[in-house]
């Protein structure tokens, strides 16, 4: 009955509801109760006061005539007024015709010297009855009594009120509790609906928001977030298994031309080892593409940590624009290199960084025609650095530009040179493993500008 989790949460609403009205009931009760008995206490302590003035004026015969007076004012059935003398005998007195009940006096009459009071239950009367014995002077003793019928009927009626606001609230809290329970829950309801699509495969309807809470709001987000990522990964899969399916066609054609031709006729030991070389040369590309493949899948998925430590990016750059020196001498390539000169340190995996910039600085150098120029700029701007890597080389077509990072995609005029289409990938998912940006700008026939953006903070 309570497997849900609505029925659950309005089960709890409603348990804490009728324990914390019964808390407030009972103070308000036991509250309403105290007031009650203090007040009939404050007047029988102030008729004490008078009772006590009356016989010390004017003595048993003017007290005599006072009580007759009150008890005919208040009703004889209501209360009742006795005087002891000192040796406890009743020597003045009400009319008593209806209180037949009263309970012995207490023994501590006897040594009464102070105002007391006390609460007796009355069989004939079916309820309670509060007693006051005040010490009138030289051993004289005043008893009062009044019934508390009045203020019982008042406490029933008010515990009738509360039962029957209680048991309206109550049921009230059950189904407001209910509506609540399965209004909060409709958030969840959706998140489930949307699993069991992506379950089933469906990865494109995301969830939609209908003023949930923010719990509800937060975790919808995250759903949206994680099946836009999924659909985005199983998308690449689908693209890389095809890209993988093609670009693996070509060599391993090659390869088993190279041995079908070999092996065609009777051929020399020179021309086996030609194959072999050959064969060989293309196993080390095939290697290196499914490693290089491997490596971005891994930076994507951030299954690999980073062996990130405080690195000199300054310096970084510094050595790849020296390691790439002689080609670009060999190519008569003017390579400008301008970097802040005090240490630029940011949190990094130093290979990885020299590897992506070493890529980038590559591409500029294969794609600059002889006499052109490249650039190496590094600076720090709003807690960033800032590495750019601008050439003068024969850029790239506006139809082109969009998809330069992704996988094997290469562009028309970049197919006559070597290369697999994996190195702005690589280089990509380097960047973005370090938490930083990389953007490129280009004009066909007149160069190309990288920008890279990482964090120093």
């Amino acid at each position: 009955m309570f497997r849900s989790l609505a029925s659950r949460l309005t089960l709890l609403y409603t348990l804490l509801f009728a324990v914390l009205s019964l808390l407030v009931f009972g103070v308000m009760n036991y509250n309403l109760r105290i007031n009650l008995r203090d007040r009939i206490d404050q007047e029988f302590l102030g008729d004490g006061r008078e009772f006590v003035e009356i016989f010390q004026q004017g003595g048993l015969k003017s007290l005599a005539e006072e009580i007759r007076l009150e008890t005919e004012g208040e009703g004889v059935d209501q209360i009742f007024i006795r005087i002891y003398s000192p040796d406890l005998q009743i020597i003045k007195t009400s009319d008593m015709h209806t209180w037949n009940d009263l309970p012995k006096d207490p023994p501590e009459l006897e040594n009464l010297t102070h105002e007391q009071f006390d609460t007796v239950t009355l069989a004939a009367h079916s309820g309670q009855a509060r007693i006051f014995y005040q010490p009138l002077g030289n051993g004289y003793i005043l008893q009062t009594g009044t019934l508390l019928s009045f203020d019982e009927k008042l406490l029933a009626n008010f515990q009738r009120v509360f039962i029957f606001a209680f048991s309206f609230m109550l049921l009230s809290a059950v189904l407001i509790g209910f509506y609540i329970s399965k209004r909060s829950l409709t958030g969840i309801q959706r998140v489930k609906e949307t699993a069991d699509q992506i379950s089933r495969g469906n990865l494109t309807q995301a969830i939609s928001f209908h003023n949930h809470t923010e719990e509800v709001n937060t975790l919808i987000t995250s759903i949206n977030r994680m099946q836009s990522r999924i659909h985005t990964l199983i998308k690449e899969l689908q693209d890389v298994t095809n890209n993988i399916a093609h670009d693996l066609r070509s060599p391993v054609t090659r390869m088993r031309g190279l041995a079908e031709t070999t092996l065609s006729g009777v051929q020399s030991l020179e021309e086996y080892q030609n194959m072999s070389g050959a064969v060989i040369e293309e196993c080390d590309s095939l290697v290196g593409m499914i490693n290089t493949m491997l490596e971005i899948a891994e930076n994507d998925a951030g299954v690999t940590p980073l062996n990130k430590k405080p690195v000199n990016i300054s310096q970084i750059i510094r050595d790849v624009a020296e390691l790439y020196s002689p080609v670009a001498e060999d190519k008569n390539i003017n390579v400008s290199l301008k970097v802040v000169d005090e240490p630029l340190i940011i949190s990094g995996d130093r290979s990885l960084l020299q590897r992506a910039l070493a890529n980038l600085l590559d591409n500029a150098l294969k794609f600059t025609q002889e006499g052109g120029r490249v650039a190496l700029n590094l600076k720090v701007e709003n807690q960033y650095a800032q590495i750019t890597i601008a050439d003068t080389g024969m850029g790239i077509s506006a139809k082109d530009l969009p998809h330069v990072w992704e996988r094997f995609y290469r562009a028309d005029r970049s197919r006559s040179t070597s290369g697999t289409g994996l190195g702005l990938s690589l280089v990509r998912s380097i960047i973005q493993a370090h938490g930083g940006k990389i953007d490129m700008v280009s004009t066909e026939g007149a160069g190309t500008q990288v920008t890279i953006c990482i964090n120093t903070a």
